[in-house]
């Protein structure tokens, strides 16, 4: 659904930014550009797991954290490559 709002209200956009001459067109070619960039380019690897501790649904982007604090009990939670696995910190 988010790729469809972006090609129809991105389309609108364009055409109506279309009309206005010179400065219009240039506009409407970085609107293109943009709705193109929003459809079809690159997306954010975001993962989707809930705490062990108080099974609170987190979003989690694995590239970057590999140990994060639940932002609801301040658990201390390890991110693995298949779970989610809580660390004791009292040791």
């Amino acid at each position: 659904m988010y790729r469809l709002d972006w090609l129809f209200w991105g389309g609108v956009a364009a055409v109506a930014v279309a009309f206005v001459p010179l400065i219009g067109w240039f506009m409407s070619v970085g609107i293109v550009g943009l709705m193109l960039w929003k459809v079809f380019g690159f997306r954010e690897v975001v993962t989707e797991g809930d705490c062990p501790a108080c099974t609170k649904g987190l979003h989690i982007d694995p590239k970057k954290d590999d140990v994060i604090a639940c932002p609801v009990c301040q658990s201390v939670i390890q991110v693995q490559p298949d779970r989610l696995e809580l660390i004791d910190i009292r040791k």
